[in-house]
């Protein structure tokens, strides 16, 4: 009789449907307004009273419904990104509880900031690599010497140049290994070389450093 009773009980939990089920594993806690389970599935909102629920530590990747890898599709990012705003922009939220208006202006923040990193190729590869446990040292003394030598030597160009036609000179030839250098960044998140990809965003960070004293000194001039 046990058996029995043991059989039809696992033929009644084969029944469900997987949305039940999933249902059922997902609510692991409850809303701070109706008190009632709430579904992870749905990041923002109450399913059973509406009201907008508190920040939680929400992976940038999954917050804006990008796939996690760096050939982010720029397009969809900002799409999403938008639609996101419109939902939850503080605005949105004037008339509501104190505690809605908070989390809106938490939320707004976040949303804000996942943008910000993963609209920006440096930004974004930086945060891949923290994600898996890999910083990026403040001293970068795993650059070898002779792109230090060059990194040197390329300062010294720009602190040289005496026109705006010199500095776009080195600048066309700093952009194109930059190019080369982000062409590498793609391929190597691509195959998982997670030590190549940290190299190469370390020799990327003085390159882009250069590119910004590059900038700064052409408005010098420009101004003058």
């Amino acid at each position: 009789m046990i058996k029995s009773f043991l059989k039809l009980n696992l033929i009644a939990i084969r029944s469900l449907s997987r949305d039940t089920v999933r249902t059922y594993c997902v609510c692991t806690n409850t809303c701070w307004s109706c008190r009632k389970p709430l579904v992870t599935s749905n990041k923002f909102f109450c399913a059973s009273c509406g009201s907008l629920q508190k920040v939680k530590n929400a992976d940038f990747f999954t917050l804006l419904d990008v796939p996690n890898t760096f050939s982010v599709n720029t397009s969809i990012l900002s799409s999403n990104f938008r639609q996101l705003q419109t939902i939850l922009h503080p605005d949105k939220f004037s008339q509501k509880s104190d505690k809605e208006k908070m989390n809106s202006l938490e939320w707004s923040s976040l949303i804000n900031k996942a943008y910000k990193t993963l609209s920006i190729p440096l930004e974004r590869a930086i945060y891949i690599l923290h994600k898996k446990g890999i910083s990026i040292d403040e001293e970068n003394t795993s650059v070898d010497p002779d792109f230090l030598s060059d990194v040197m030597d390329l300062n010294e160009q720009v602190e040289e140049a005496a026109s705006t036609t010199d500095l776009e000179a080195i600048a066309k030839s700093l952009n194109s290994d930059v190019d080369h250098l982000y062409t590498s960044l793609h391929k190597y998140f691509s195959s998982n070389e997670l030590d190549k990809a940290k190299s190469t965003l370390v020799r990327l960070k003085y390159l882009l450093n250069i590119d910004s004293v590059i900038k700064q000194k052409q408005l010098k001039y420009k101004l003058q």
